[in-house]
């Protein structure tokens, strides 16, 4: 009946009203509203397609609804009539939920709207992708109010779920951890462009090739590679590193200066911005081992994807690094600060423009461990099937589904 009470502030007219009754009495599946800041391309797009196409696949209409108009190549992938720009217009959000019979909303690093569709009727997720070292304590002690008012909360890793206790009093008993989920038949693809290969990247048959695959942010932490790569090919000449981003962003440019005056230029290069399908070839056939140093992640999607690809990995223990059973086949360092619920945003900006890292030596030890030993890493990189399945694409949306069902019980 909540929503009847919203129809009657937004329309004042009666219960009697015919098209009341059939909102009312709507189908057996609540209809889902993705609210998204934008959406243009990256990790976070990657999650939030995969949740629209999942949770359509299993039956529910869902809708789009995105903040700015900032759209990018993953938009078009988004049906026709099913994507809504409201341009912070509260008013034109809330229409659009009575309009669409919206009765669920999946919020992803966006609170809009919340309580006003709250206080009618809507119930409401929030997915939290990281931990939020950019939010100063009264910020994310007054954000944390908001998030309390969901129907669910969830954190995509245990590294985020317990660092946000750390730092406010919300109510662990609204938290659900919820791995991010990858698209196995999208990775199973061979199909690699030819600008991908060995050959077009002129890397030889002889060389080590790391990838570091994550978009040129400070929290990604470029720079620091380039430091543990001028002395990593002092031992290994032969280690090549391909940086893979998204380069859309100011970071890049300092990255950028530091990359064309290095030492160890020569053995590394920037990979133009390649379309995600080609991935799990590129993984499987151009590279030998995949890196994730950051300073601090949620749940990086290419770390899993690594996983399905086979690849050994050196990673830093932010993020699902903890979560996940890798000993064999990966090595995990510590990140380049202390603490992650005491160090600051200004400290990670301040850290992530030093090429010398405090890190950097318990990376260079970890890279050598692994090229000294590569073929028993990548033998030990390949797990089961049944292992891999945690990871899936469909393991994600289901959980999510079980939440919206518990919740519009």
């Amino acid at each position: 009946m909540r929503l009847y009470e919203w129809f009657k502030k937004r329309t004042h007219k009666n219960i009697e009203n015919p098209h009341i009754k059939q909102i009312i009495q709507k189908g057996e599946k609540p209809v889902i509203g993705i609210v998204v800041t934008t959406f243009d391309k990256g990790g976070l797009e990657q999650v939030v397609l995969k949740l629209y196409l999942g949770y359509k696949k299993e039956g529910y209409q869902v809708y789009m609804l995105c903040q700015e108009n900032i759209l990018g190549i993953m938009a078009e992938e988004i049906s026709e009539g099913e994507l809504f720009v409201f341009n912070n217009d509260l008013n034109l959000f809330l229409d659009y939920l009575y309009e669409k019979h919206i009765t669920v909303l999946h919020y992803h690093y966006n609170t809009f709207g919340c309580s006003e569709a709250k206080a009618r009727g809507v119930h409401a997720i929030y997915t939290m992708h990281n931990v939020y070292t950019w939010k100063s304590n009264d910020e994310i002690l007054e954000y944390s109010k908001m998030l309390n008012n969901m129907d669910k909360v969830v954190p995509v890793s245990n590294f985020v779920k317990k660092y946000y206790l750390a730092r406010t009093s919300a109510r662990e008993d609204n938290l659900q951890v919820i791995y991010n989920g990858i698209d196995f038949d999208e990775l199973s693809t061979d199909c690699v462009p030819d600008y991908l290969t060995r050959t077009a990247l002129k890397l030889s048959d002889k060389d080590i090739v790391i990838a570091f695959v994550a978009s040129f942010y400070p929290v990604k932490y470029q720079i620091g590679m380039i430091g543990v790569m001028e002395e990593l090919i002092e031992k290994y000449p032969g280690a090549k590193l391909l940086f893979v981003g998204n380069r859309e962003n100011g970071y890049y440019q300092d990255f950028f200066k530091i990359y064309t005056t290095s030492s160890a230029k020569a053995n590394m290069q920037v990979v133009p911005y390649f379309e995600h399908k080609y991935m799990g070839a590129f993984l499987r056939q151009t590279v030998d081992i995949f890196t994730l140093p950051t300073l601090q992640e949620g749940c990086s999607n290419a770390v899993l994807e690594a996983i399905y690809c086979d690849k050994p990995m050196i990673l830093t223990n932010v993020g699902n690094a903890m979560d996940i059973d890798y000993l064999d086949y990966c090595e995990v360092v510590p990140a380049a600060y202390k603490d992650i619920v005491t160090t600051t945003n200004a400290e990670m900006l301040q850290i992530s423009l030093r090429k010398d890292s405090a890190n950097k030596k318990a990376l260079i030890t970890a890279f050598s461990k692994v090229i000294d030993d590569l073929d028993n890493y990548k033998l030990n990189a390949k797990i089961s099937a049944d292992k891999k399945k945690m990871f899936n694409t469909e393991l994600m949306v289901q959980q999510y589904i079980d939440i919206i069902k518990n919740i519009t019980v």
